[in-house]
């Protein structure tokens, strides 16, 4: 009940996210599908706080000057979100394609959008790459992002089954190569670092528990956005699916600010072909 008390307003508002995606599953007669995303939601965030209090790292996360760091990483967060929606304008031709749009909007999307200046700006601040999410200890903490990967997979099977996506994934990037290049680092290594920044630094700042990892993962999941539109997405359908993700996106926040280190949540993401939030 001690930890029910301590984190009732992240409980309360991750419930009322959880019912109003719910609902939307149930509106499109997809009841079986929303009752076993919320489900899962509650079963792995259990699994991920046991867990780790049993193998609970023995370490902090460091943080030199908290507010100086979450205003950088919003500040490159929201180029990187204009970065991304100015390369899509650009493969559009919504902007003409020519050496002085080309070659900015390419190093904006590579030091904002995945970013790449995020982490020069933390090695010239002095951090160790340890220091940065990439911490290994304990080691057995390595194996909890398997089996939040292996259990969105046993929900999906069973809750979603027809959108398991393996097959098409692994065709679309060209092999488990690409899986690796493209799902684990190109996407999930990346955002994973972004969302540890976010939620490390205003965890220091607010002491508020669980809504810096709220925040953060809304910040990434509005990330989905341009890249979503210019697939000519419908714009309510695409933010009812930027709001759809967020469950899962917590939990990976979570595994990430248990496990202080974004290793094991980079692996459920990176490998995350179930399809079961969408």
């Amino acid at each position: 009940m001690k930890i029910i008390k301590d984190n009732i307003l992240i409980l309360f508002l991750m419930t009322v996210i959880n019912l109003i995606v719910l609902w939307n599953f149930i509106s499109k007669g997809e009841t079986k599908h929303g009752i076993g995303y919320f489900v899962f939601f509650y079963i792995a965030i259990m699994i991920v706080h046991f867990f780790t209090n049993k193998f609970s790292p023995k370490f902090d996360i460091e943080v030199k000057k908290p507010k100086n760091e979450f205003l950088i990483a919003i500040s490159f967060s929201i180029l990187g979100f204009l970065f991304i929606t100015l390369n899509f304008l650009l493969k559009a031709n919504h902007i003409p394609k020519n050496i002085f749009t080309f070659i900015p909007i390419l190093i904006g999307v590579f030091l904002f959008t995945f970013p790449v200046g995020l982490i020069i700006y933390f090695l010239i601040k002095k951090y160790k790459i340890v220091q940065l999410g990439l911490a290994t200890k304990p080691l057995i903490n390595l194996l909890l992002g398997v089996i939040i990967w292996g259990l969105t997979g046993l929900f999906a099977y069973f809750f979603n089954n027809e959108g398991i996506v393996w097959k098409e994934g692994i065709k679309e990037v060209g092999g488990i190569g690409g899986i690796i290049l493209n799902g684990i680092i190109g996407a999930a290594l990346v955002e994973e670092f972004s969302r540890f920044i976010i939620q490390s630094r205003f965890e220091k700042i607010f002491k508020i528990s669980g809504i810096n990892i709220l925040v953060a993962t809304i910040i990434w999941s509005f990330m989905h956005f341009p890249v979503n539109y210019f697939k000519g997405g419908d714009v309510s359908k695409i933010f009812v699916y930027c709001i759809q993700i967020i469950p899962l996106g917590f939990i990976w926040g979570y595994l990430t600010q248990r496990a202080k280190s974004i290793l094991p949540s980079t692996f459920a993401h990176g490998l995350n072909l179930w399809g079961f939030q969408n």
